[in-house]
């Protein structure tokens, strides 16, 4: 009863201190970055402790090279009265010269630990007619990046500690240099048409879903997908290479969905893993050319492994292995071995 009655007191106690000091607290500015000598690649940081990155290209001509509007909402408990010293740290923004650096640094206040009302928004605007690195990086929420038609980028490295990653790439976009994507936890989207991976990507998730939409890409290597604890889904179509490249894909535990669309001439051919501990592995695999094929080695430990045809057929099971019947004489090909410890594998195709 002691207990109890000490338990309610300090309840009671603590919603009186979230009645009394309850307020809310905006605040709204900007930062920009105009060089004198421009570079011929500009870097770019972006770092937060707490809230949510957005990455856009300008829609009208502007004469900064980047442009930060930082948008901040907390509402709630242990608000009122209290000014942005008392939630931040003094921004660190380094907009002399190249590297540039945006960072914000949040202190341990109450509104954060006990998760009230606030809405904390980077919105970073950069110019299509800039070649830009680009590293963001947000402990605690989502990195959400655009790119437009006919963009260039060098060097792109997208991270958090708990949060979703999305980046959308349109028509003809070139990522010049390496693509690299990771959280560990929250989920990643990566969505791309006619866009050209120079260097391939990486995307990494500890625990969450992972998903790569590719139509009409190039990759010019390899591409990797992996997650601990979650699913993944990764779509080709029509792609094309501009040599052999190597995929892997892997989850420890969580299902896989694959699926190629094969109809153009692909240029190169693909070798490479795909694999799960504990989940089952469906494929969808679909080509029209005489000169691509696809083999898919299956063995499960615990299991089934299946295929069938997808309409007019021309693939064949023998044991574990689901081919093309034209798989050895065709120029080009995909060539994977598809693995699971506990889970089943299904292959859906057809070759023609």
């Amino acid at each position: 009863m002691i207990v109890a009655a000490c338990i309610v007191t300090g309840g009671t106690a603590f919603g009186v201190v979230i009645a009394t000091t309850w307020g809310e607290y905006e605040y709204a500015d900007s930062y920009y970055y105009k060089p004198g000598a421009p570079l011929p690649i500009e870097k770019l940081n972006l770092i937060c402790d707490i809230g949510k990155i957005n990455v856009k290209y300008n829609t009208t001509p502007t004469d900064y090279y980047v442009q930060v509007d930082l948008d901040i909402k907390i509402v709630g408990g242990f608000v009122e009265g209290k000014i942005f010293s008392d939630f931040f740290y003094p921004i660190e923004w380094i907009n002399i010269s190249t590297p540039i650096s945006f960072e914000l640094d949040a202190k341990a206040n109450p509104v954060f630990i006990f998760g009230l009302s606030h809405r904390i928004t980077l919105n970073v605007t950069l110019r299509t007619d800039v070649v830009y690195d680009i590293n963001a990086f947000s402990s605690t929420g989502a990195i959400d990046m655009n790119v437009p038609d006919n963009i260039i980028i060098n060097n792109t490295s997208l991270g958090t500690s708990t949060g979703s990653l999305v980046l959308n790439s349109a028509k003809n976009a070139t990522f010049q240099g390496t693509l690299g994507v990771s959280t560990s936890t929250g989920s990643i989207k990566i969505y791309a048409r006619q866009a050209n991976f120079t260097h391939g990507l990486t995307a990494y998730t500890s625990t969450g879903s992972l998903i790569l939409n590719f139509s009409q890409c190039i990759i010019g290597d390899k591409l990797i997908g992996t997650a601990s604890t979650g699913s993944i889904t990764v779509k080709s179509y029509n792609m094309r290479y501009v040599k052999d490249c190597n995929w892997n894909i892997h989850t420890n535990t969580g299902s896989i969905d694959i699926e190629i669309l094969q109809y153009i001439e692909m240029n190169a051919s693909i070798t490479g893993t795909i694999g799960a501990s504990t989940g089952s592995i469906d494929i969808v695999y679909d080509d029209s050319l005489s000169s691509v094929g696809a083999e898919f080695t299956c063995s499960v430990s615990t299991g089934s492994i299946s295929y069938n045809s997808l309409g007019s057929g021309g693939m064949s099971k023998a044991s574990g292995v689901i081919s093309s019947n034209d798989y050895h004489d065709a120029i080009n090909k995909y060539t994977f071995g598809v693995s699971t410890s506990t889970g089943s594998i299904e292959v859906l195709g057809q070759s023609l």
